[in-house]
């Protein structure tokens, strides 16, 4: 095989992540991890009927349909073009989109609810998402965390794994992410956990909130 060949090769992978190649079986082997998921949080938001709400990094689109099918108008925020392609078997074409959490493609305060399941610790620029969540948020919206806290062993041991395969895998315990969403200019922050190593965060934005620049 020719340099060049191997050149173009090199750069195609390390385009590449891990959700690139776990795309094709991702809902296949987190299908009972995500019903239980799902239920956990659509308690926890009810009532979403009329809600316009961000899914970001919401991937294949499981939680999104699940919210949608209780009337919530959903739209998903993913990086991972190969996730989207599962999602848009199951949600409207025009609710999908590829986008950095860095640089949210919408316009300030244009959603009523936020949701990151099982994807913060996934994010390398984590300050910089929450300032860009604070700002599409309405007034009075709610940013929902379905997260993993390090104080466990078995989350410090999938940490490694998913560096291994180049994910930051920057997971935060409740208290540290708390601290992070106070400096975003969050309030009423309210977090449970759901099991021993998975908890969730939910928080609001002021009323009377200001645009940060």
């Amino acid at each position: 095989m020719c340099p060049e060949i191997i050149s173009k090769l090199f750069k195609e992978v390390m385009k590449m992540n891990v959700f690139t190649f776990l795309a094709p079986f991702y809902n296949m082997i987190l299908f009972g991890v995500h019903k239980r998921q799902g239920k956990e949080l659509l308690d926890r938001l009810y009532p979403l009927k009329g809600k316009k709400v961000l899914d970001l990094g919401g991937g294949t689109g499981k939680f999104a349909a699940q919210m949608s099918s209780v009337g919530a108008d959903v739209w998903v925020l993913d990086a991972s073009p190969q996730m989207l392609k599962r999602a848009s078997r199951i949600l409207p074409y025009d609710r999908i989109i590829l986008g950095d959490a860095i640089s949210l493609p919408f316009s300030d305060n244009t959603f009523d609810i936020i949701t990151l399941v099982d994807v913060f610790h996934h994010i390398r620029n984590q300050e910089g998402t929450l300032i860009e969540c604070y700002r599409v948020l309405r007034p009075g919206g709610s940013l929902c965390f379905l997260e993993f806290s390090p104080e466990r062993l078995s989350i410090r041991i999938l940490a490694v794994a998913e560096r291994f395969f180049g994910e930051p895998s920057l997971f935060l315990s409740p208290e540290e992410l708390t601290e992070l969403l106070k400096k975003a200019g969050f309030i009423e922050i309210n977090t449970e956990y759901i099991l021993a190593d998975e908890y969730v965060t939910k928080v609001k934005k002021p009323v009377n909130s200001f645009q940060r620049s």
